[in-house]
């Protein structure tokens, strides 16, 4: 942080400064220059984009136009208890001015239903971007009684078709947009530290190749930096759990929160994050272009923990699923279920294919992250070797001596419950949303579409799952429209926040596909109004 008596000198002034070049960034320039802001953008990294053009960009918008169109209605009060009862289980009450949620996350999931459609439209309406709608994909959580719109709420890039391009195809259009707005995106430029005026943020000191320079803002610095999931000693200072690392952009290293703190801002919901399932090997081998397992194809395929035993339905969406790695075993003093295993059959390699993280392998790949053995005994063989060479991300996890009789009565079972077609211990293919996620890569024939036995002759496959995150949900307080407050909740004039670098007023939720970008959007729109005023 600079101070006041440092403010001579300015190498460069405009009306906004934005920091990252995803959704938050482009999108928060994108509004601001519309509104006659003279903007200027830098991304840390030598592309742009960020964590948003690794994603499909499905956003997940209440209310949305399309929704409305097709005769559907999205109240208000229930969209609030659905958000509110995910976000703070233990908190939630219906009956509470703020359904029992802290007052700063009330009014953000409030404004997100109120403005994110409006966002979307003004997008569209600025000739950024033009929506698809999935409009029978359920929500997450379609199946409880909070939800009144369990279906309609998503839409994606039109030209993406709702595949996994989806993000490249939103980053483009916004940096298109800039382009014609003379909104310049310098990369590889870093903001160091904010520039302070009597307790107002002035400017910022941005480092490129070395050199620092000085940019004076009339109206405000927007900071869209992204989470700190690749920072190793900040997952280790602030989560709840231990992560692997995670899918989002490499540059993801938790910029804001040094520069915020000095700033004198409240930094809140450190201990969150957005959870997936990642093929460990995947992550050893490729750290910038792997993605989270979003979806687990297959009808013949089960996961396991070490000792053998199915702990989860394999169709459980991402966010969920990942908890299940967390159980602790107070009498062994252990982690079960981290790390898990992914076992298939030979039949299940048909539902192999690329995006959103698929496990299995698409045809041609090279699927060095796999063990294939003729029989269950081998397999168990190249597991343990495979844990062994992973040991730097599973600590001292190891199969357990009776892995591989646990696991020929865990087959039996599953062989049993599949050709009934019901899932007795899980549930799995039970709720909309697991049915929604399954169909993408195609279902099996069975009773169960998502269920199918295990062959009695190999080959069999299998992959080492692990924790890992999209990206950490916590960060300086802010209003819906990104101002950053201080601990006494009055603003940091100039200072604002959008996207995974603030703290997500949805807490421990995942409501749907499009989460996450949904409520960026959203943000991006009323900051981008905000700081240009």
């Amino acid at each position: 942080m600079t101070h006041s008596q440092d403010t001579a000198g300015w190498d460069q002034e405009v009306d906004v400064l934005v920091a990252g070049s995803g959704i938050g960034g482009l999108g928060t320039a994108v509004i601001a220059a519309s509104h006659g802001a003279e903007v200027a953008v830098v991304e840390k990294a030598a592309t742009i984009g960020g964590t948003t053009a690794k994603s499909a960009a499905y956003m997940w918008i209440p209310n949305n136009r399309f929704l409305r169109a097709s005769g559907r209605t999205d109240p208000r009060p229930e969209a609030l208890r659905y958000m509110a009862r995910l976000s703070r289980p233990r908190l939630y009450d219906p009956d509470s001015p703020t359904l029992g949620l802290p007052a700063w996350e009330y009014r953000g999931i409030a404004a997100f239903y109120d403005h994110a459609s409006e966002a979307a439209e003004t997008y569209e309406r600025l000739g950024v971007l033009e929506f698809g709608h999935a409009a029978d994909f359920p929500d997450y959580y379609a199946h409880i009684q909070e939800d009144a719109a369990p279906t309609g709420r998503i839409l994606f890039p039109a030209e993406s078709q709702g595949g996994p391009t989806g993000g490249r195809v939103l980053v483009d259009k916004l940096a298109e947009a800039c382009e014609r707005a003379n909104v310049p995106i310098t990369v590889e430029a870093r903001v160091t530290r904010v520039v302070l005026e009597d307790g107002a943020v002035v400017g910022a000191e941005i480092e490129q190749a070395g050199v620092l320079r000085r940019v004076r803002t009339r109206r405000g610095v927007v900071f869209a930096t992204g989470g700190f999931t690749q920072d190793p000693g900040l997952r280790l200072q602030y989560l709840d759990q231990s992560y692997v690392g995670g899918c989002a952009a490499r540059t993801n290293t938790g910029d804001l929160l040094s520069i915020a703190r000095e700033a004198g801002a409240d930094l809140v919901n450190l201990n969150l994050g957005m959870r997936a399932p990642m093929v460990l090997e995947r992550l050893v081998e490729d750290p910038a272009g792997v993605r989270g397992s979003f979806m687990i194809p297959g009808d013949s395929l089960i996961v396991v923990n070490r000792f053998g035993r199915r702990v989860v339905s394999e169709k459980l969406p991402y966010h969920d699923f990942a908890r299940t790695f967390f159980a602790w075993d107070g009498q062994l003093g252990t982690y079960p279920n981290n790390p898990l295993i992914a076992i298939w059959d030979e039949a299940a390699t048909r539902f192999g294919g690329e995006g959103f993280g698929n496990l299995i392998p698409a045809p041609g790949d090279d699927p060095y992250w796999v063990v294939t053995a003729d029989s269950l005994a081998d397999l168990e063989q190249g597991i343990a070797a495979r844990l062994d060479k992973l040991r730097p991300l599973t600590g001292q996890a190891e199969l357990d001596a009776g892995f591989g009789t646990a696991l020929a009565g865990t087959v039996e079972r599953w062989n049993g419950m599949a050709t009934e077609g019901v899932d007795h211990d899980f549930g799995r293919g039970s709720t909309p949303i697991e049915q929604g996620l399954s169909a993408y890569f195609g279902w099996g024939d069975g009773p169960n579409p998502m269920m199918a036995p295990l062959s009695g002759n190999g080959p069999y496959h299998a992959t080492v799952l692990g924790p890992a995150l999209i990206d950490t949900a916590g960060g300086p307080r802010c209003e819906p429209d990104g101002q950053v407050l201080r601990p006494d909740g009055d603003p940091i004039p100039g200072l604002f926040a959008v996207g995974n670098c603030a703290a997500a007023p949805s807490g421990e939720a995942y409501w749907a596909g499009g989460h996450t970008i949904g409520l960026i959007q959203c943000s991006a729109y009323l900051a981008g109004r905000a700081v240009a005023a």
